[in-house]
């Protein structure tokens, strides 16, 4: 691969490079076919264990193609080749060939979204840039110094977020799921291995960003791992802040250590986490919508995941009363808005500008939210819609557990069924405030109990019969004491006489 295209110029909307639509699973004749039509050489996912691309086997190529997505991302010194790619007709997965010609969109960046999120806004149009500078600076997200006791306040018990969700179960309820079996993707900033509430945990890490490893050198990756996977307790003696705590987690680096990357990097964190598929993939990243389209590329490997049983959550944006953001706004992806702990949507979290697509799906915590930080940090407070995604996401780990049938669509439809109706418009908080599926505990009486109370009623006593007696009464038995009363009697008498 272009040795220009593993140091990205990230600054802008676009990197210079393409991506290209096919249909999954067919990339060795698909690549044939572009290399017979363009000279276009493409490295597959396939040729990688585990389809974990490295820019070191990359070398030589012009790009590379994703076999689950049915995505080629080709290099930026290709560009004169993209008319005559334009005009090919692509080996479709069922190994007949495609009437259409393929998609070809150009690479964007993406970037992490927490409340700050504007101030990463470059490059896009006077629009863009007004959303940025009225919506995008509200507040400060990480927490330092002075705000370590708020923090501590918070997370009194458990985080309020577990709490509204049901994750932790109010009176007479329990919450009996665990993510115990389920893979949740987390396609981000990468993770600290070294935090010690992940201690003994399974987690699987790669980093599809060229030159840097899984570590998280920013935060915001640990930050949501920390709420979809943390664990039951921690070693920092805070209190609970982790849903899916026996869950697998698979870290996707496919952002840097600023906090951006590019398109193709997380489409391979994508292709990856199908691969090795993993039930919810989580991301919380994204892109200000130029208009009312949508990415074809994410949609297209959002289908794809979907028809293995792998859903992807994505946050909605953090530009205010502006349309969700790429790539939450695709239809087969599950965009996720904010509310607050009094359950108000957040005023950073964008909203439904072009349904039946780019439409707030359901709601997750989102404001002032307790979780991981990188050590020696240990904890930190966020918000955005970042922050919310991943409550989603653990959620959706404990219904996957719940019931095997709840993969990908059936998931999808789950989760919004259960869904806590919220008294504000579906264009904010789409189905409502996401819930964990808990079960009830069923008393011996009822309860509660009826008021008033019945009064109380006590049993008639049973009369006995005594039966009639018939014939003479019996004397009664001599004992003695008849006569010796008698002659007591006399003497008494006998000795007034004398005086």
């Amino acid at each position: 691969m272009n040795t220009q295209d593993n140091n990205l110029d990230l600054s802008g909307e676009f990197t210079g490079r393409y991506l290209l639509i096919t249909a999954p699973g067919n990339s060795k004749s698909n690549i044939k076919s572009i290399k017979e039509t363009t000279g276009i050489n493409l490295a597959s996912s396939l040729d990688f264990e585990n389809s974990e691309i490295t820019a070191e086997g990359l070398e030589g190529y012009d790009g590379f193609y994703l076999n689950e997505l049915g995505v080629a991302v080709i290099s930026a010194a290709q560009a004169d080749k993209m008319q005559s790619l334009s005009q090919m007709n692509l080996m479709a997965a069922d190994g007949s060939t495609d009437s259409t010609a393929p998609t070809i969109e150009p690479e964007r960046v993406c970037r992490t979204i927490n409340e700050n999120f504007g101030s990463y806004l470059k490059g896009f149009s006077d629009a863009a840039k007004h959303l940025s500078d009225n919506f995008g600076n509200e507040e400060a997200t990480k927490q330092t110094g002075a705000d370590a006791e708020e923090a501590e306040v918070l997370a009194g018990g458990s985080t309020w977020g577990l709490q509204v969700t049901n994750v932790v179960p109010s009176f007479l309820r329990r919450m009996p799921y665990t993510g115990n079996g389920i893979k949740i993707a987390v396609l981000d900033t990468g993770f600290d291995n070294n935090h010690p509430d992940f201690a003994g945990r399974s987690v699987v890490g790669r980093s599809f960003v060229p030159g840097q490893a899984v570590q998280d050198g920013h935060g915001h990756g640990t930050h949501c791992i920390g709420t979809a996977c943390g664990p039951l307790t921690n070693s920092g003696g805070v209190d609970r802040y982790g849903i899916a705590y026996q869950s697998q987690i698979f870290v996707g680096k496919v952002l840097n250590n600023a906090g951006s990357g590019a398109d193709g990097w997380i489409l391979a964190g994508i292709n990856w986490a199908v691969a090795n598929r993993c039930q919810v993939i989580s991301m919380s990243l994204g892109a200000s919508a130029n208009g009312a389209g949508f990415s074809a590329v994410y949609e297209n490997a959002a289908r794809a995941a979907l028809n293995v049983g792998c859903l992807i959550v994505a946050a909605a944006g953090n530009s205010g009363n502006a349309p969700v953001g790429h790539p939450a706004n695709c239809p087969s992806i599950m965009a996720v808005g904010s509310v607050d702990s009094n359950l108000q949507r957040s005023s950073f979290s964008c909203v439904t500008f072009y349904p039946p697509h780019g439409k707030v799906d359901i709601a997750g915590p989102g404001r002032d939210v307790f979780s991981a930080a990188p050590m020696p940090r240990r904890y930190t407070t966020m918000s955005g819609t970042s922050m919310a995604t991943p409550h989603v996401a653990g959620i959706a780990a404990l219904h996957a557990q719940s019931n095997a049938a709840y993969r990908g669509g059936a998931l999808w439809a789950r989760l919004t069924a259960t869904a806590r109706a919220l008294p504000q418009p579906v264009t904010h908080v789409g189905s409502g405030l996401v819930q964990a599926p808990f079960t009830r505990i069923f008393l011996p009486v009822p309860f509660p109990f009826p008021h008033p109370f019945p009064p109380v009623v006590f049993p008639r006593p049973i009369p006995i019969p005594f039966p009639p007696i018939s014939g003479p009464i019996p004397p009664r038995p001599f004992t003695g004491k008849k006569k010796a009363v008698k002659s007591a009697t006399k003497k008494a008498v006998g000795s007034s006489k004398k005086r």
